[in-house]
């Protein structure tokens, strides 16, 4: 069978008897595969269901099948394609053709659950009580989100600096990668953006924390506890937790959304700061929003 190449998409396609019974036999050996099919014609599609002993009219109801057992997955996209996996249920792709955008989205979704676990646990009574579970899962969770955030922070600098054309280090220091990336960002006139405002600055918080351990702090170390002199706390409270969600959450959708639309995101717009001072109602309001911002507006 042949492989066509559509808007960067591999499909094979059983345009023939021959490329059927290719197909057919790729079952009868029990061949593990998982591939995205183009039939040219629906009646090579219903032969390999009633090879398969799938109901036709079950299939066109719902236009998957799965059998847990065989672990056979056929799936009929609305785009044209058959997905056929034997594998049972596994994914299609990656996220995209960018390593530096699957590393960072693949550690979104750690952080994420991290998070959410450490936010259910600090609204429950129970975590009060040193001798229950709930206060023991503490010791566990703090440094797993310290390690997390932090590697978190590398990949979005990495990410960001990878969009921006730029040549990504080959170094874990925070200090580093956050530096080239304030630098990257007045470089592009990045600055005064939301981008600025509500993502790097917020994480710069974490960065002059890891600055101010002494004793060489090494970041890849903190996954086997070997940081002497470092005795980083979280403090599990509710409401700063769910701040620091929502900033890694905006951090992700900013990421996103530059991969796919460039310099028109709307993270990316100038004149963030006077939309924020038009926002303040009184002179008090805005005193306190220059003096919020005065360590941006500065640099």
């Amino acid at each position: 069978m042949n492989i066509i190449i559509e808007k960067d998409e591999e499909f094979a396609i059983i345009s023939n008897s021959e490329d059927l019974n290719k197909l057919l036999e790729k079952f009868n050996q029990k061949e593990l595969f998982a591939y995205k099919f183009k039939f040219e014609s629906r009646d090579y599609f219903f032969n390999l269901l009633t090879f398969l002993e799938i109901n036709i009219e079950e299939f066109e109801t719902k236009f998957y099948y799965f059998n847990n057992s065989k672990n056979i997955h056929i799936s009929e996209s609305e785009f044209g394609y058959v997905w056929i996996s034997t594998y049972g249920l596994i994914a299609m792709k990656k996220p995209s053709s960018n390593s530096h955008i699957n590393a960072f989205k693949n550690q979104h979704t750690v952080i994420s659950l991290l998070f959410e676990n450490a936010i259910e646990l600090s609204q429950s009574n129970k975590i009060y009580d040193i001798d229950s579970y709930n206060f023991s899962k503490l010791s566990i969770l703090t440094p797993a989100i310290f390690n997390n955030v932090i590697f978190y922070i590398e990949l979005f600098c990495k990410a960001y600096l990878n969009l921006t054309g730029n040549k990504v280090p080959h170094t874990h220091k925070l200090k580093i990668l956050y530096q080239k990336t304030i630098e990257t960002m007045t470089y592009k006139s990045h600055n005064d953006t939301l981008f600025q405002f509500i993502i790097l600055d917020p994480l710069s918080k974490i960065i002059e924390h890891i600055n101010k351990i002494p004793g060489d702090f090494k970041e890849q170390f903190v996954k086997y506890d070997d940081n002497r002199f470092d005795d980083t706390v979280i403090i599990f409270n509710t409401a700063e937790l769910i701040k620091m969600q929502n900033v890694l959450e905006v951090s992700y959708d900013f990421i996103t959304d530059y991969f796919y639309s460039g310099e028109n995101t709307h993270y990316l717009k100038t004149g963030t700061y006077q939309k924020i001072l038009e926002k303040a109602k009184t002179d008090k309001e805005r005193e306190k929003v220059k003096l919020m911002y005065k360590h941006l507006i500065e640099k």
